[in-house]
């Protein structure tokens, strides 16, 4: 696969996460309900509901940061941004579709976005920091 082909599927996997994060954050309840007991209080199911506000908030931080860098040009041709961008992104739809339909926990929520919005948002932030203040391509 050559870089011409990695661009297209790179923002294909960027707007796939993007829409399967808004629907989650749209259709939270049932996770919420599932990551609590029967008998909730509804402290509970208000903190339950935060936690997941907050990292789904993250998510779109960070997808926002990778969407700005690609658009922008600045990380669009590095190889390696745009494989770890490609393989996180792919995995995070995967996983939050599960997510959705499985009705998982809310805990392995913040595991999803450490491995498949952080790493890739942090990557694309050293990338965008090269290029702009280092003048590296």
């Amino acid at each position: 696969m050559t870089v011409h082909n990695i661009i297209p599927a790179r923002f294909l996997c960027l707007i796939s996460h993007l829409v399967v994060t808004i629907t989650i954050l749209w259709a939270r309840d049932e996770n919420v309900y599932s990551s609590i007991p029967t008998d909730y209080t509804q402290d509970e199911f208000d903190e339950k509901d935060v936690s997941l506000i907050v990292g789904l908030s993250f998510t779109l931080f960070f997808i926002a940061v990778e969407l700005i860098g690609f658009l922008s040009g600045v990380s669009m041709f590095s190889n390696f941004a745009n494989l770890v961008s490609l393989f996180a992104h792919a995995s995070g739809s995967a996983a939050f579709s599960h997510f959705v339909f499985e009705e998982w926990p809310i805990y392995r929520l913040w595991y999803i976005m450490i491995f498949c919005s952080f790493v890739p948002g942090f990557i694309e932030v050293v990338v965008i920091i090269s290029v702009a203040c280092l003048k590296r391509t």
